[in-house]
């Protein structure tokens, strides 16, 4: 099998896109219904006749093809913006194999990516990129750090925990262009998995249902929760958006437990169960927000289900800021390390940059810490992402990147040798 640490060298011959007609760009990727499946996706400016992606394990031979499964139009707030966007469904995949691929209309052509099909052995160290709160050109402090750890390799996937671009739906739409084409850069060679964010509530969520495609496990959740496997690991995006917006809470309590439930069942397979969402149950900012208070709705309609169930990991974002708790549920902090956690730990990792009011986004943390607060920032200029790894059945490794140094500002090991409920405090 041809490495992918080769490909960087094969991208010379291949960055060339093909401009015949409407334009074709704002291409991303993200892991399918099953673990052989991926989800490839690209936005049109005109209804394309014919759709398809070409793909093999060639770069000079992309001897299969997908047509268009979905060409989602919306003018909600994107009234300058590209208005088709278009799904591909790729099948079948071989585990740990490296294909090549090519959206292609009857007018335009794309230039050749690549991705690595998801790697189905369960002891295989599985890596993520991790940030929330990202748009430009703050943002671009972590931007090229991003492209850079992706070329590396090493990563399965990008995980994006809500709030993109500040806002996508901006300038009539062409915000959103402009940011999805600027992440193209890593999100067409990575699988881009998302979580939904308080900045893409604006027209009923239309950018942000229309602009990704998500594992449809959650029904007819348009992207709004859903779950997903990789390595040891059971992953599971929610929305805390639903506690604001008059949302579907209890049609996502519903999906969360019956799928906390089945998870529960396949922990001999996938003991660690990882939930992310955008708005935190804590934090130690003075902003107001909900994770300020001790009468937190998200921590309320939420944190029961997730110690009820053993939820390991809860990763968060929202504030502009990045915090590690200890083990805490019900604001009782259960211990001052990490070994067998007797509650679900939290990371808040909102620090990738955003872009509200085109100025400074680093919120740093000036008050008094809460007792479950084990790590902060309190400076500017911590803009920075996270990197997972889900060692083993027993360890987890997670760093806080630090974007103007590329060195660690945080590291954590969980060490969990009991996966499963969590014991009545």
């Amino acid at each position: 099998m041809q490495s992918r640490h080769s490909v960087v060298a094969l991208l010379v011959l291949l960055l060339g896109t093909c401009a015949l007609g409407a334009k074709l760009e704002q291409v991303h990727i993200a892991f399918g219904d099953t673990p052989s499946a991926m989800t490839v996706m690209a936005a049109s400016d005109a209804m394309p006749a014919a759709a398809t992606v070409l793909y093999g394990t060639s770069a000079t031979a992309l001897n299969m093809n997908q047509p268009a499964s979905d060409v989602r139009f919306f003018t909600a707030g994107n009234e300058l913006g590209l208005q088709y966007h278009l799904v591909f469904k790729l099948q079948k995949l071989v585990p740990d194999t490296l294909y090549f691929y090519q959206v292609r209309t009857d007018t335009n052509a794309t230039a050749v990516f690549h991705f690595v099909a998801q790697n189905d052995n369960l002891d295989h160290p599985a890596n993520f990129l991790v940030y929330g709160d990202f748009g430009l050109p703050k943002g671009g402090f972590t931007l090229p750090r991003l492209v850079a750890e992706t070329k590396t390799g090493k990563f399965d996937a990008a995980i994006h925990v809500g709030d993109f671009a500040y806002d996508m739906f901006d300038h009539n739409g062409t915000r959103g262009d402009n940011f999805m084409n600027q992440v193209q850069q890593y999100a067409a060679y990575l699988p881009l998995m998302t979580a939904v964010g308080n900045h893409e509530t604006a027209f009923n969520f239309s950018h942000y249902r229309n602009r990704f495609a998500m594992p449809g496990n959650g029904a007819a959740s348009d992207n709004m929760y859903f779950s997903w496997d990789m390595g040891r690991a059971h992953f599971i995006a929610y929305s805390s958006e639903v506690f604001f917006t008059n949302g579907p809470v209890q049609d996502q309590y519903n999906f969360l437990k019956q799928d906390l439930i089945a998870a529960n069942a396949n922990r001999a397979e996938r003991p660690w169960i990882i939930a992310y969402g955008h708005q935190p149950f804590y934090c130690s900012n003075l902003d107001h927000d909900d994770c300020t208070t001790s009468r937190s709705v998200v921590r309320a309609g939420l944190e029961d289900l997730f110690f009820e169930y053993g939820v390991d990991l809860v990763i968060e974002a929202h504030e502009h800021s990045y915090e590690r708790l200890w083990p805490v549920y019900n604001e009782t902090v259960t211990q001052h390390d990490y070994i067998n956690p007797r509650a679900p730990v939290h990371i808040i990792a909102g620090v990738a940059g955003c872009n509200e009011g085109e100025t400074t986004c680093i919120n740093p943390i000036l008050g008094s810490k809460g007792p479950w607060s084990a790590f902060r920032t309190a400076f500017l200029g911590a803009y920075g992402y996270g990197r997972l790894e889900i060692t083993n059945s027993t360890h987890l490794h997670w760093e806080q990147v630090l974007d103007i140094t590329r060195t660690d500002l945080d590291q954590m090991v969980i060490v969990q040798e009991n996966h499963g409920p969590y014991k009545p405090l």
